[in-house]
């Protein structure tokens, strides 16, 4: 799989993300009348409608999070259906109703505190509270926002990667049971890419409404560049096959024109072996006509072992003639 597949599947799932952090006026009666009036006392003015969305704001940022209004308000309200609006300093104390007075606690321990000041150490325990809290909704965020990243990140990865290993087959590189299985592999590798970055991406501004803001403005524009991106890796894996086939065509004009060389090599040493042969057979030639020629049975006997011995130079035996080894030569009469 290549850098452009998996920058594609990133950018893709990323641009599916969608966060959204429930506002006050996302919220029902019943929700908003907990942060206009939780923790006052009956007949007390209710808080304005700044301080309520301060209250709101005090709920951990991926606890009041989802994917649209409806579900950021329901994790909201989920949230908030175990706590109090505890005061840091009591009503009995002097305490104001002001949201910089208010955390938002467990309801069995604020009832435990009764009418006490708060502890720096109870104070220190909310704030790592509601940082846990807003990691865990981070977390959780994420893993529902991987599945649906790592279906874009396949769908992205697998069109492609089925036209590269194509052409790998077609210019006969890989066979196609080698295709299937890298298809295959990088389909994977494409969901877990876009799932990793889904999860991520999602944990991320589901923690931090401010990134979930500029995530929102920026989605069509990942979406343009997503697609902007499948187009470019399309055309360069035609380009790529394109070099691969003309690399191809010229090592094989290469191998034809060594092919080619070779034999003609070949050629021209078994010419020169033939020239050489004529050549030898001509001087041998020239050796048998002008040889002297000695009168009677002796000079004819002794041209003939001459004959014999230039013929067992040349290779011949008897089976090219009758004369040589392996045959007997004519015998002379007694007198000779």
């Amino acid at each position: 799989m290549s850098d452009d597949s998996h920058l594609n599947s990133a950018v893709n799932a990323a641009a599916t993300t969608n966060i959204h952090h429930a506002n006050l006026q996302d919220l029902p009666l019943s929700a908003a009348r907990r942060l206009y009036k939780g923790g006052i006392r009956p007949g007390e003015p209710t808080r304005s409608r700044v301080q309520a969305q301060e209250m709101l704001e005090k709920i951990p940022p991926s606890q009041r999070a989802g994917v649209d209004g409806k579900s950021a308000v329901s994790n909201a309200e989920q949230y908030l259906s175990d706590k109090h609006a505890s005061h840091i300093k009591p009503h009995s104390k002097g305490g104001s109703n002001n949201p910089n007075n208010i955390k938002w606690e467990n309801a069995k321990d604020n009832i435990t505190r009764g009418d006490k000041i708060m502890s720096w150490q109870e104070q220190m325990r909310l704030n790592a509270k509601l940082q846990f809290d807003n990691l865990a909704g981070a977390v959780k965020a994420g893993l529902q926002a991987a599945p649906l990243g790592a279906a874009v990140g396949a769908v992205t990865a697998a069109p492609f990667s089925l036209l590269t290993n194509a052409l790998h087959v077609v210019r006969g590189e890989i066979s196609a049971q080698e295709a299937t299985t890298a298809t295959l592999k990088d389909t994977v590798m494409g969901g877990a890419v876009g799932g990793a970055t889904a999860f991520a991406t999602t944990a991320v501004v589901a923690a931090c409404p401010p990134i979930a803001i500029a995530l929102t403005t920026v989605a069509p524009a990942l979406a343009v560049v997503g697609a902007a991106g499948m187009v470019y890796e399309f055309f360069k894996i035609l380009d790529d096959h394109k070099q691969d086939v003309r690399v191809y065509y010229e090592s094989l004009t290469q191998l034809e024109l060594a092919n080619l060389q070779a034999i003609e090599d070949e050629l021209i040493y078994e010419h020169q072996k033939n020239l050489e042969f004529l050549s030898e057979a001509e001087a041998i030639n020239q050796e048998i006509s002008n040889r002297p020629i000695a009168p009677g049975i002796e000079g004819a006997m002794q041209r003939l072992r001459e004959s014999v011995a230039i013929a067992q130079s040349l290779g011949l035996t008897s089976a090219d003639s009758k004369l040589l080894p392996n045959s007997q030569l004519p015998c002379l009469p007694p007198h000779f």
